[in-house]
């Protein structure tokens, strides 16, 4: 008798439209990694990981600083006081995020909001200072001591200009604790130190990367080809890049089976030359496993794949363009996927084998019920003669042997009687 399975295998729907958690994520960014996000002059941008797991708020994301400064002597901090609210260093961040980065990379940038109070680092007083909303801004005195080093000479305090190489000297946007128009500057032979607002000098901004608009980093090098499901691809120089979601890019999931341990999935919108991929999650919400399963060479199309289903875990599909080496590549929003597994198909035996017999009637049973009891009583009744088929010579000689001594009798019985 045939058997129809039904099999619902992903529950937690909102995984994948969640955000995405990082070292913990199987993606393996480590603090001191490079993620390549937006350009500058026309290459892509470079940025220091200082903390793979939170933003500089601690909220969920990643912190990033330049690698570089991005200008050598021509950005002031504020040509009146040391207000980071209101400030030409403010206004300069936000131009930056505006004309260096893509719609769908500042949609993966959270906007963050943090408070820092008057505190003595690196020999100096520092007074408050806060971000409300941001999401490119000069470093803190805070920051640095946190994320790079708490005393003037820590390793990785300067930078060098991204135009030639050489130290050159970038604003924080901590205040001086006592002069009003001064601010932190770092300088060479990292060493952390005070100037006037209005002096003109580089500008080493950070943001934040995360949010619903992240939906993974890969290699920065990685260029997409159909592959297994897997784990999310690596990074074996410790560079990566993100792929973020782009409202402009769509895809529909028009039909979903699973039988034989495979996934079949029917799509329809598909960007023309995207890849359509696969996102694994846990329960937690961690990119877990990952497979590109081809290109969409019409915007309809079917592709399969082998998942390995853990619990708790969920999947989701997505159109995804690979735009080249260090650059962020962009994807559509995913789409989770939830599937019942088709009735298994008839193999060539079961097909020639005889059709089961319907239900027997109660006249049939209680004909079958009589030959039976009839079939059960026919061994008794020809036992003998089946005996006698088996013994007739013995019993043929056994009847001769009584008719001789018959004719012996009746002649002894003449005899006596007439002599």
């Amino acid at each position: 008798m045939k058997k129809v399975l039904s099999l619902l295998v992903l529950a937690a729907l909102l995984l994948c439209a969640g955000t995405a958690a990082y070292a913990e994520s199987g993606e393996g960014v480590q603090k001191g990694d490079i993620v390549y996000l937006g350009t500058w002059q026309g290459a892509p941008l470079r940025w220091l990981v200082l903390d793979p797991d939170a933003t500089n708020a601690d909220t969920e994301g990643m912190f990033l600083l330049a690698e570089q400064t991005l200008t050598n002597q021509g950005t002031i901090y504020s040509w009146t006081k040391a207000v980071w609210q209101g400030s030409d260093g403010q206004a300069w961040c936000a131009k930056l995020l505006k004309e260096n980065f893509t719609e769908a990379e500042q949609a993966a940038i959270p906007a963050v909001s943090k408070s820092e109070g008057q505190l003595t680092q690196y020999g100096l007083n520092w007074g408050a200072v806060e971000l409300v909303d941001e999401k490119v801004f000069y470093p803190s005195v805070v920051e640095l001591g946190n994320y790079i080093g708490p005393n003037d000479g820590d390793a990785g305090l300067s930078a060098t200009y991204i135009g030639n190489g050489k130290t050159t000297y970038y604003w924080l946007r901590t205040p001086h604790g006592m002069h009003a128009d001064y601010a932190g500057l770092v300088i060479e032979e990292n060493q952390v130190h005070d100037y006037q607002v209005w002096g003109s000098w580089g500008g080493r901004p950070a943001t934040n990367l995360g949010g619903e608009g992240l939906l993974y980093l890969a290699a920065a090098d990685r260029v997409l080809s159909t592959g297994d499901y897997g784990p999310m691809p690596s990074s074996a120089s410790g560079e990566w890049k993100p792929t973020v979601i782009d409202s402009s890019l769509s895809l529909s999931v028009t039909g979903v089976q699973y039988a034989d341990g495979r996934v079949t999935l029917q799509y329809d919108n598909a960007p023309m030359g995207a890849w359509i991929s696969v996102l694994a999650r846990n329960s937690e919400g961690e990119n877990v496993g990952y497979c590109c399963l081809g290109l969409a060479h019409s915007a309809a199309g079917e592709l399969s794949f082998t998942p390995q289903a853990a619990e708790g875990m969920s999947f989701c599909v997505f159109a995804e363009r690979d735009n080249g080496l260090n650059t962020t590549n962009t994807a559509s929003a995913p789409v989770v996927l939830s599937w019942t597994a088709a009735e298994p198909a008839q193999t060539e035996a079961q097909a020639e084998a005889p059709a089961e017999t319907a239900p027997e009637t109660p006249a049939e049973t209680s004909a079958e019920t009589a030959s039976q009891t009839e079939s059960a009583q026919q061994p008794a009744e020809n036992f003998w003669l089946d005996f006698l088929r088996e013994t007739w010579m013995f019993a043929l000689a056994f009847v001769a042997v009584g008719l001789l001594a018959i004719v012996v009798a009746i002649r002894q019985a003449y005899d006596r009687r007439y002599y």
